[in-house]
């Protein structure tokens, strides 16, 4: 009766239903395009910013296949594979080599491929407009608002979701075929979970 993230994203992208907690994944292990593989397919740009994880539910529901969207290694690995143009939000425990269980560095695998990795606000501001583009800007999900406007070393480092989608159409926009970009304000759905009215605010 209520859906969850992965299947509600899946579902609005590739036009199937999916079984709640699987990405763009039917029930017999049939595999559905994501939304933004028939954008890149089709010539156009392709985007992906949240304040979750860039590996959580909903980015992936726009953009990757996989079984259950718990697999975030997997799932971080298979971005790299689709090549989307802009990818940012939180998640580096499943790109950075000491943190992944298999060891393997993505940063570098996304840089071989001519990504320009971005880890702060600074780098994001640094990095040219004709690449495409890794932006990871903390461990697990990107703090609250509230915790980035009281704390200022996150103020320094920690773009606003504002930041990120300007950055993301500055870049997408320049593809004369159209473009598409999903943007999440993720953490309001945590601090709802949480029962936190000053993170959700």
């Amino acid at each position: 009766v209520v859906t969850d993230s992965a299947a509600a994203s899946s579902s609005w992208g590739s036009g199937h239903r999916i079984n709640n907690g699987a990405v763009n994944w039917g029930p017999n292990g049939e595999q559905y395009k994501p939304i933004c593989e028939i954008f890149r397919d089709a010539g156009k740009a392709t985007g992906l910013v949240t304040t979750t994880r860039i590996t959580h539910a909903t980015p992936s529901g726009f953009g990757i296949n996989m079984p259950q969207r718990g697999m975030e290694d997997e799932i971080a690995k298979q971005y790299a594979e689709k090549e989307y143009d802009v990818l940012m939000g939180g998640g580096n425990r499943h790109f950075d080599a000491g943190r992944r269980d298999d060891g393997e560095d993505l940063y570098s695998a996304f840089t071989e491929k001519g990504y320009t990795v971005a880890r702060t606000t600074a780098e994001l501001n640094r990095a040219g407009r004709n690449s495409k583009l890794l932006g990871i800007f903390s461990d697990s999900h990107v703090p609250y608002t509230v915790d980035r406007n009281s704390l200022a070393g996150l103020q320094e480092t920690l773009p606003t979701l504002a930041d990120m989608t300007t950055s993301a159409l500055e870049r997408l926009d320049r593809n004369e075929n159209g473009f598409i970009l999903q943007v999440e304000g993720g953490r309001v759905d945590h601090a709802a979970h949480g029962n936190d009215p000053s993170g959700l605010i």
